[in-house]
């Protein structure tokens, strides 16, 4: 790693840099009120707390509930499936700006602590996505958080890992790729640990929000649909192959089509980096997922931590690496006015995948962390 101490350097840098940019966010937060989409989830959960999680689902009920906590413009629904009331709920028990604060601290955390196998400190607060997810309070953190820990505990125990990966039932397009891994690799338990926690969530949300809650949500989905696929949500702010295509022009048939194509292509990729169990498996997956769903946005690529760390510590490909955090860095730009192309995360996944199916094929024993390459240390040092 000597040969590459340049990009610790970078790394350090930047995450000072991005760490700073957060502190200014939430000051900024506190002195005026503001419309993140941390509201969203903060008003969901106020609704749950008095016995009307169903109406979280309800675009006028929510937004009102929204404006007790800060000026809303415009429309920031609650489109995420009840389990994920469990874990946003709790934070609604506090004032909003303190509930946002302490959100973005416990989530950050976790993200930290769990990405470490894959990127340590300071590259895990390098990436570009965590300047997103701490200005606007996204799930961001959480779902990279429960990735990278989901793939951890699979080389120590599969039933675990998988019971892990089973809570992106929260989040279930970041788990389309999960079932193709573990049919690929054989991993039965790993598939009865991921469909006992995903139901224990779905259950336990039922019995506290209701079944009307399940309703609700199925109910909003086509609205949410239809908002993206006619274009009310800037092409730019979506990180999918889908709305690449459609910023650069091309119908919407040809685009789903397309995305179509490069699904198959992740999922394909994802089956034979698991039926042979390469090293590189792990990162293949993280990357693979973010080119399934046509619905994805920015602070998603947080995912791309795990790849990029993974190339950098192996000493694979360090300048593509550094090209796939500029991909990802473009698209956080944007939002200055200073970039004004395409969302290019989905090129940076494409990348990803790309140059870990040229790693080569090893198998790893069963108790080798599936983050870790067999007698290898850290990335940072």
């Amino acid at each position: 790693m000597r040969r590459f101490r340049w990009h610790w350097a970078a790394a350090t840098g930047f995450a000072m840099l991005f760490v700073l940019c957060a502190i200014w966010g939430f000051w900024l937060g506190y002195a005026q009120p503001r419309s993140v989409d941390f509201v969203s989830f903060w008003a969901a959960g106020r609704l749950a707390l008095h016995g009307k999680a169903a109406m979280a689902y309800n675009i006028v009920w929510h937004k009102l509930m929204e404006q007790t906590a800060a000026p809303i413009t415009g429309l920031n629904p609650f489109p995420y499936p009840p389990p994920f009331l469990l874990f946003v709920t709790p934070f609604a028990l506090l004032p909003y700006w303190t509930a946002f604060v302490l959100w973005v601290a416990v989530t950050g955390t976790l993200y930290v602590v769990t990405v470490r196998e894959f990127a340590p400190l300071p590259y895990s607060l390098a990436h570009p996505a965590v300047t997103v997810n701490s200005w606007i309070g996204q799930n961001g953190f959480l779902t990279c958080g429960i990735f990278a820990s989901g793939l951890t505990a699979l080389g120590f125990s599969p039933f675990a890992g998988g019971a892990i990966f089973g809570l992106l039932i929260i989040k279930p397009q970041l788990a389309a790729l999960v079932p193709i891994a573990f049919v690929a690799s054989r991993q039965w338990s790993a598939i009865m640990g991921a469909a006992l926690s995903a139901l224990l969530l779905l259950a336990i949300s039922a019995a506290l929000f209701g079944l009307q809650s399940y309703s609700a949500f199925f109910d909003i989905l086509p609205h949410q649909a239809a908002a993206i696929s006619n274009g009310l949500v800037p092409w730019n702010e979506l990180a999918s192959v889908f709305a690449f295509c459609r910023f650069v022009g091309i119908p919407k048939q040809p685009a789903l089509g397309l995305q179509a194509i490069i699904a198959l292509g992740a999922a394909a990729a994802t089956w034979r980096a698991w039926a042979l169990r390469m090293e590189s498996r792990g990162p293949t997956l993280a990357a693979a997922t973010l080119l399934v769903p046509p619905y994805l946005l920015t602070y998603d690529s947080l995912l791309l931590v795990i790849p990029i760390g993974w190339l950098i510590r192996n000493e694979r490909h360090p300048a593509a690496a550094v090209l796939v955090w500029v991909l990802c860095l473009l698209p956080i730009v944007s939002y200055s006015g200073i970039y004004k192309g395409p969302n290019t995360v989905p090129l940076a996944a494409i990348i990803c995948v790309w140059l870990l199916q040229r790693t080569e094929p090893a198998r790893i024993a069963a108790s080798t962390q599936i983050g870790r390459r067999p007698g290898s240390t850290p990335l940072a040092h």
